[in-house]
């Protein structure tokens, strides 16, 4: 389990201050950033239920030399392929990588997405996932469930994948803080307080906040405290497409 600090410097911080920018967000943006270096260089890369224009973060996969294919089920995201996330027309064995970010939530059946995504990718292959947990209902266009790192361990393994590590992206002091700013600008965008001078005060103490909440629960030893942990925005999964030496070497050594 990660127990250091993430680093701020992934997202601008003009943008780490915005109120509508959650440390949700952040926290993808941040595994993403820091996983990416994984995939091989100039590799192939489909992002399942990416945005390929109007990014939802500071994230961009274009920016790191891959060659990217887009699959979503709306087309008002301009996908390369429009389609359902668990049936994607490619052949097996067609990329070097997955990405399934924010995704599986929206789906009513995540295995058969695992199990796609599994299909999809060559040998040896990686798939990088994030699930939010303490995060609000949002439909895109339904929003169908919440699963705890138990579920999702148990779902890759089934699904046929192997090497999974499982992250939870943070603990109370970071779900707490999202849903006080959530709330700060759900009053904002109704115009409460009325004064801009107000506004901009509640957006600069939300933005000092945050920094608050990223330092708590990093504190040494919060990551085994039994009550703090119970409490995640959600997960970073990276999981593996066994390569067929590997799988043959590990069914010889079980016989």
């Amino acid at each position: 389990m990660n127990n250091t600090m993430p680093s701020k410097n992934v997202v601008p911080k003009k943008m780490f201050n915005r109120l509508d920018y959650s440390l949700r967000r952040y926290y993808v943006d941040e595994y993403l950033s820091r996983n990416v270096s994984l995939i091989p260089i100039a590799g192939s890369v489909l992002d399942l239920g990416g945005n390929k224009i109007r990014k939802r973060g500071a994230f961009d996969i274009e920016k790191y030399g891959l060659r990217v294919v887009y699959a979503n089920l709306s087309i008002d995201k301009l996908p390369d392929v429009q389609t359902d996330a668990s049936y994607v027309p490619f052949m097996d064995n067609t990329f070097d990588a997955v990405i399934c970010s924010e995704l599986l939530e929206h789906v009513p059946e995540p295995m058969s997405v695992l199990r796609e995504a599994w299909r999809l990718l060559k040998p040896g292959g990686l798939m990088l996932i994030c699930v939010p947990f303490l995060v609000p209902i949002h439909g895109d266009p339904d929003d169908y469930g919440r699963y705890t790192d138990t579920f999702w361990l148990k779902a890759l393994e089934q699904s046929g994948w192997s090497d999974i590590l499982i992250e939870k992206q943070w603990y109370f002091w970071s779900v707490l803080l999202d849903f006080i700013r959530a709330y700060l600008h759900q009053r904002i965008k109704e115009g409460r307080p009325r004064t801009t001078f107000l506004q901009q005060r509640i957006k600069g103490i939300v933005a000092r906040t945050k920094h608050m909440a990223l330092r708590r629960d990093a504190r040494h030893g919060l990551a085994e405290h039994p009550f703090y942990t119970k409490f995640t925005t959600g997960f970073g999964i990276n999981a593996e497409k066994q390569l067929a030496e590997k799988l043959i070497s590990e069914t010889g050594a079980k016989e």
